[in-house]
């Protein structure tokens, strides 16, 4: 009788730690999905490319470019091209500095084979004796999973041109519009 009583006990135990781990698993399901989320990175990213820009460091910022993008934009040389011209005409307008600040991802969605996310972008242009603040976002862009993380800056980008750019995107990235700048008296 007192094997039956601890077979029986086992087989009770056992079946209530089977049914506690099922419960454990659909408890802590929703916090393991959040565990792989890649915003931090995407941010990461965007201030490594920031920074960059920061330094004004050409090579450096067209490492963030979609490969794409690049060849719509005449390949590297003429990429690099553009971007150095950028930078000359804000320093033409006597632009002394430029900070670029990236606030919070969206969550990545997944549009054929790219991971996508939106990143809000302020931009400070100094300029004595207005600084001039431009909010924009940026389009984070993965084809490896999160692994790498491309950017594509969405000032003045209409959404014809990144359609062009990313036809697997119609209709399924709209360019938000970028806000009137915001003058401020820099003292």
């Amino acid at each position: 009788m007192r094997q039956t009583y601890r077979a029986s006990l086992n087989h009770y135990l056992r079946s209530c730690m089977r049914n506690f781990c099922i419960f454990l698993g659909l408890l802590l399901l929703p916090s393991l999905m959040h565990a792989a989320d890649l915003r931090p990175v995407i941010k990461r990213e965007a201030g490594k490319c920031a920074a960059a820009w920061q330094r004004h460091d050409y090579a450096g910022v067209l490492a963030y470019l979609p490969p794409r993008v690049i060849q719509q934009n005449g390949g590297p040389k003429a990429a690099l091209k553009k971007i150095k011209i950028t930078f000359s005409k804000a320093e033409e307008y006597g632009v002394q500095r430029i900070d670029f600040s990236p606030g919070q991802p969206t969550m990545p969605k997944t549009i054929g084979k790219w991971l996508t996310s939106l990143v809000p972008l302020t931009v400070v242009l100094h300029r004595m004796p207005v600084d001039v603040t431009q909010e924009t976002h940026l389009l984070a862009l993965s084809s490896d999973q999160g692994k790498h993380w491309f950017l594509v800056p969405l000032f003045q980008t209409s959404q014809t041109k990144l359609n062009a750019w990313f036809p697997e995107f119609a209709g399924k990235i709209i360019v938000p519009p970028d806000p009137e700048p915001q003058f401020a008296i820099a003292l």
